[in-house]
This record gives structure tokens, C-alpha cells and sequence, in this order.
């Protein structure tokens, strides 16, 4: 008899200083995103919450702030494909981007419009019922 595969749904994350949980459902029916960290605690949830099926995995993307005519913050979560083990359990490390998109209304910055910094982080992937 066959055992049916585990998807992973939630996801548990954590480093130095910056924290995030990200669960692909919820009770409510909507994906939910959680943040912590430099830019303070953040909230997401529903269309607030980009995901693209990329070369790297699934790539998670929430803006953490957004201030006119200086910046944009987003943060991009990297998610790889999962084989959970029975428990339903699987650790990972992975990174996050987070980008700063500068803007000036002065026109375009001289030199790079976005700068990187990336996030390396460890935590537990997990498939759990909403």
C-alpha cells in the first residue's frame, strides 16, 4: 500500500536578530507571512504575499516597507521542494533577499537602483492540517 506524500505547508525560519513564518494556508483560507526583525514586526497575508515558481524553488516575496520618493524594502523568502520525513518534519537552511529598490524624485539614482542583502537561514519546514 502506497503511503500518500506530505506537502510541506508551513515553515518555521529563524537567525541572528530576523525571525519568519510563512504557512501556505490558514484557518481562514489565506497564505499567512510573519516577520521579524530590523524593519520590526510585519504581518502578511493573502494577496499581500507574492509567490513565483522559479529555477531556485518557490520564491516568497512581502514588502517590508515602503517609503516615497527613498525606498522600497521587499523581503524574498527561497523555498526549496521538500520530502518530509514520516513525522511530517523536515529541518532546512536557506536564504532570504531582501532588497532595497531606491527611488528619489529626482529621477533615477546615479548607479545601481537595488541593493542586496542576503539572510541565511535555519528552521523546520513542516505539513500540518488548516
Amino acid at each position: 500500500m502506497a503511503i500518500a506524500a506530505k506537502t510541506a505547508n508551513l515553515f518555521d525560519l529563524s537567525c541572528a536578530g530576523t525571525r519568519v513564518t510563512y504557512s501556505t494556508t490558514s484557518f481562514a483560507g489565506p497564505p499567512l507571512f510573519n516577520y521579524s526583525g530590523p524593519e520590526g514586526n510585519r504581518h502578511f497575508s493573502g494577496d499581500e504575499i507574492k509567490t513565483l515558481a522559479s529555477a531556485l524553488g518557490t520564491e516568497v516575496t512581502v514588502t517590508l516597507e515602503n517609503v516615497p520618493d527613498l525606498h522600497t524594502i521587499t523581503f524574498t523568502l527561497l523555498l526549496p521542494s521538500f520530502n518530509l520525513d514520516a513525522d511530517g518534519e523536515s529541518e532546512f537552511d536557506t536564504l532570504a533577499i531582501k532588497t532595497t529598490n531606491h527611488t528619489t524624485i529626482a529621477g533615477p539614482p546615479v548607479g545601481p537602483e537595488q541593493s542586496y542583502e542576503a539572510v541565511a537561514l535555519h528552521g523546520v519546514a513542516k505539513s500540518v492540517q488548516a
